[in-house]
């Protein structure tokens, strides 16, 4: 069976390390459904609930997409409830 990267960093018990590893793949989900470049310091995420540091009109597409964002993030894995 092929193991791949993300899922042996996040058995790794060095701390910080799968935090970092959500908040890259929360951008990269952001980035590619919205066309829009989000990187991943722009990103925190804190008992399912995301906080993008990002101008008020990113914010608004983001809103705009909510459901469809949340979606894509629970198929990878992220648990998530709301984008701020």
């Amino acid at each position: 069976m092929e193991k791949s990267l993300k899922d042996l960093i996040s058995r790794l018990p060095i701390p910080g390390l799968k935090e970092s590893s959500d908040r890259h793949t929360i951008a990269e989900v952001l980035t590619n459904t919205l066309s829009l470049p989000i990187v991943p310091k722009q990103v925190h995420c804190r008992d399912g609930i995301i906080t993008i540091s990002t101008p008020p009109v990113v914010k608004s597409a983001i809103k705009m997409r909510e459901v469809q964002l949340i979606e894509a993030l629970q198929k990878e894995g992220i648990a998530v409830n709301k984008i701020q």
